[in-house]
């Protein structure tokens, strides 16, 4: 029994031995497979000599179109409202002084007439007494009295000649009589409203035919000749601009212009926008323009005595760019003086310096490249240092 095992474990361990020698064996015979070494990527860099000059800045924003003057229409008189020279709608024009609603007068009307008829009794009164002891003005007070219509503004009082005249005129009333009559009059005025500029209805809060209060709101007139655009503009840009200088308004697709001015600088930061609200005016002479438009604007900034243009994307880490020295990618900090949409106008580094003036992925400091615009000298240097390596 125990020379059974005996052979059983002796077998077991020759066939174990076996296919253990036998691997060996095979594997040996595999051939080795041949590494290729990786082959050097070339890395081509766009660049630009570094020069500086004056360069003009200019600021673009955008903005939404308004009237630079718009009021609302407030009645201060009761009455039933009625139409007036022009139809009281939304979009229509009008012109200076036209007539744009009134509201019924008859009683204001009345009761001027009836306080003039009072003032000429009280004159009618006095004048005898005018004649006998103020004689020397006696026929301007007369006069006076002819020209008064029940109809038409009351004219001016004549002057008193003496403080004894002024005494007795005002005894009689006639200074309280004068002035409540003038107070009429304005207040008669106020039911026939006139357009106090050319432009045109933005709303329509009551048609013709509604009754209304003393405070009831009508109707928003905007002024058609001058509009204003309000943009905004960011807190690195805003002093790149000063009032008074002139800007060029566009239309989404560049088709029109406009000429406008910087007429007032925002002194907070929008809390809405993160930036500060820069108002121009222009003259809507030529039309085209509309209140609430929403259009492109350039302003003209100061000039940046020495500086270089770049793309914009060429910066890294915000103010760090990528210069080429002799192959070799340098990181250098730059004086990063006015970021745009696009570009940047920066100085610092010293001129002929080769810049990098595209975006680089994958690259870092010391990395070795060469320029886009010869690769053939550089290209050359290349092969020379892998000749010059010893083997």
């Amino acid at each position: 029994m125990q020379l059974r095992q005996i052979i059983i474990v002796v077998v077991g361990v020759s066939i174990i031995g076996g296919s253990f020698v036998l691997g060996n064996y095979l594997s040996n015979l595999k051939e080795e497979p041949e590494v290729k070494a990786v082959p050097e990527v070339k890395r081509y860099v766009q660049t630009d000599r570094v020069a500086y000059k004056e360069l003009p800045t200019e600021i673009i924003a955008h903005g939404r179109v308004r009237s630079a003057h718009s009021l609302d229409a407030i009645a201060e008189v009761s009455g039933i409202m009625t139409r007036g020279s022009v139809p009281l709608k939304e979009g229509q024009k009008f012109s200076k002084g036209t007539l744009l609603y009134k509201i019924d007068d008859t009683e204001a009307r009345l009761n001027l007439q009836s306080m003039k008829s009072n003032f000429l009794r009280d004159l009618a009164a006095i004048l005898p007494d005018l004649k006998i002891d103020f004689n020397e003005n006696f026929s301007a007070w007369e006069e006076y009295f002819q020209k008064i219509s029940l109809d038409a503004p009351i004219p001016p009082l004549p002057e008193h000649k003496s403080t004894k005249e002024k005494t007795f005129l005002a005894t009689r009333n006639i200074f309280s009589s004068f002035y409540g009559i003038k107070s009429a009059e304005v207040n008669l005025s106020k039911y026939r409203v006139h357009a106090p500029f050319n432009g045109a209805i933005a709303e329509v809060v009551l048609e013709t035919g509604s009754f209304v209060n003393p405070g009831t709101r009508i109707a928003r007139l905007i002024q058609s000749e001058q509009m204003e655009i309000k943009v905004d503009v960011s807190t690195d840009d805003i002093r790149w601009i000063t009032i008074g200088s002139s800007g060029t308004i566009l239309s989404e697709d560049n088709n029109q212009e406009w000429n406008g001015k910087v007429v007032r600088i925002g002194e907070f930061v929008n809390e809405a926008t993160q930036s500060i609200d820069v108002f121009l005016s222009v003259d809507n002479t030529s039309d085209g323009m509309y209140d609430g438009e929403y259009l492109k604007v350039k302003i003209p900034g100061r000039t940046v005595p020495e500086g270089m243009e770049i793309p914009r994307a060429a910066l890294i880490n915000h103010d760090q760019v990528y210069t080429l020295e002799d192959s070799i990618l340098r990181v250098k900090k730059v004086n990063l003086v006015k970021l745009n949409n696009e570009t940047a106008i920066f100085n610092g580094l010293p001129e002929g310096s080769e810049i990098v003036v595209e975006p680089l992925i994958n690259a870092h400091n010391n990395m070795k490249a060469f320029r886009k615009d010869n690769p053939g000298k550089d290209i050359d240097l290349e092969i020379s240092e892998i000749d010059s390596t010893p083997e």
